[in-house]
């Protein structure tokens, strides 16, 4: 391998001093330290150097003959803001250190440094800098929205899901999560990042499908500078920024045959080079890899490398679609109702019957994601505080209204009450036969998800007379 040395903690520090000794100096404790190190001479330098690698600390000493310490601060903070920087000053300049410190300086050591006192300061910056950033992915987690209590479910089928991330979350192996589309893959991947070890680093989410080979291979593994016409700078990939922590590939069945060659040798290897680059990279990343496409057809069709199926495949997740967790419904719109109630002013607080028996009645293409649309969509355009119409797609509105609701007639209408109660036993009957047939007429299960006795079921079925040996195998 070549270019920078790799760094066991992976963190690179960027030494900027004039004083050549000084800078040999600092490198040797720093690499003994497990840091990667790199040097500049001079604050130019130094900008050349950020233009070209990625660096998680700047140590530059403050008395600098082209570039003072505080010029070379201004133009950092103003460049690089997310990176701190260290100043390093003698006795007598300690005064201006403080004045770098209220100028958006991290720290300063005094020269002739202490070594250990370095190490120390180092040490401490870099581990405020993680924890600002584990901060910031929690807030974009949005105070815990992906633990497991957030997949909202009342089915034996995602319960199993939950119980799989459970045993996965705290491995490092990688996972496929295969599903329609709109099943919820990048919250199971997100539940998986939050609930494991690695919770505190970044979560870095891709879809394959939206780029191009070449610019997919970029956007996954980084380039060089003059790679290629536009890439004026270097550029970190994908497999960088999710460095200790988790890169999540959603379509990943949407990837050209290059780009899978070239994922299996970071699955295999942990290693890779940035388009145009020759200088190995080393990365500590837990894949998990998506899809809504039958990997093993393709597999076999020769469509998509049996090397990197199985390498991706070893821990697999699969989710059902929404059909096949109707039970699911009621509890999946409330929770939309109160996700995004903000969107009315928090005024809408429930949905009523007739439109709720509608929802138990659609076909749902397009899964959760169709689901919390619509309720969405419903919610920005209910004037009260109930949602009393939800607009079903084209092809299944009608039909799926018409089911759910008593045809209208040119009689007087019933009384609201009368009404009501033929739309809920309407409702209640279409809920029995789809919970029944989705677990095939085990009353023990189907009393557990509707939170009633067997009793209560058994009584359910006689009223409508709905025989449950008629969906047993």
């Amino acid at each position: 391998m070549v270019g920078v040395k790799n760094s066991p903690r992976g963190e690179t520090i960027l030494v900027v001093d004039d004083d050549r000794a000084f800078r040999i100096a600092t490198r040797t404790l720093l690499e003994d330290e497990g840091y990667a190190v790199v040097l500049a001479s001079s604050g130019a330098e130094s900008l050349e150097q950020l233009a070209e690698k990625t660096v998680d600390l700047v140590l530059t000493d403050l008395v600098m003959e082209e570039m003072t310490g505080l010029a070379l601060l201004a133009q950092l903070k103003e460049r690089y803001p997310d990176i701190p920087v260290i100043m390093v000053t003698g006795f007598g300049s300690i005064q201006t250190a403080v004045e770098a410190i209220h100028l958006g300086a991290a720290d300063y050591v005094t020269k002739p440094h202490n070594n250990e006192e370095l190490v120390l300061k180092v040490g401490r910056t870099l581990e405020i800098k993680s924890k600002d950033r584990e901060l910031q992915s929690l807030r974009q987690a949005v105070s815990g929205t992906y633990h497991f209590g957030n997949i909202v479910t009342r089915s034996d089928r995602m319960r199993e899901v939950l119980t799989q991330i459970r045993q996965v979350a705290d491995t490092d192996v990688t996972i496929l999560i295969q599903g329609e589309s709109g099943t919820g893959k990048e919250l199971v991947a997100r539940a998986i990042h939050y609930n494991s070890n690695r919770r505190s680093r970044p979560f870095v989410a891709t879809s394959c499908s939206a780029l191009s080979e070449s610019l997919l291979e970029s956007e996954l593994f980084g380039f060089e500078k003059g790679a290629f016409t536009g890439a004026g700078a270097q550029r970190v990939g994908r497999f960088e920024e999710a460095h200790t922590g988790t890169l999540f590939l959603d379509e990943i069945g949407d990837v050209s045959s290059g780009v899978q060659k070239k994922l299996l040798r970071v699955l295999q290897e942990k290693t890779f080079e940035r388009v145009g680059g020759n200088s190995s990279i080393v990365v500590d990343t837990r894949v998990v890899a998506a899809t809504n496409r039958n990997l093993e057809l393709m597999m076999r069709q020769g469509e998509f490398r049996e090397d990197l199926y199985y390498r991706l495949n070893v821990f697999p997740i699969t989710l059902p679609p929404l059909r096949e967790r109707v039970e699911d419904i009621p509890l999946l719109v409330e929770y939309f109702v109160q996700k995004h109630s903000d969107l009315a002013g928090g005024n809408v607080k429930e949905i009523a019957p007739p439109v709720l028996s509608a929802l138990l009645n659609h076909v749902w293409r397009g899964n959760i994601r169709e689901l919390e649309n619509l309720v969405k969509r419903a919610i920005i355009s209910t004037p009260g505080d109930i949602i009393t119409a939800i607009p079903l797609p084209e092809d299944r509105s009608v039909n799926a209204l018409r089911t759910a609701l008593p045809i209208e007639s040119t009689e007087s209408p019933a009384p609201y009450k009368e009404y009501l109660g033929a739309v809920l036993r309407d409702a209640e009957e279409k809920y029995l036969v789809r919970i029944l047939r989705t677990h095939k007429g085990n009353i023990n299960h189907i009393a557990r998800l509707m939170e009633v006795d067997r009793k209560t079921v058994y009584r359910k079925m006689a009223e409508y007379g709905i025989a449950p040996e008629k969906y047993r195998d």
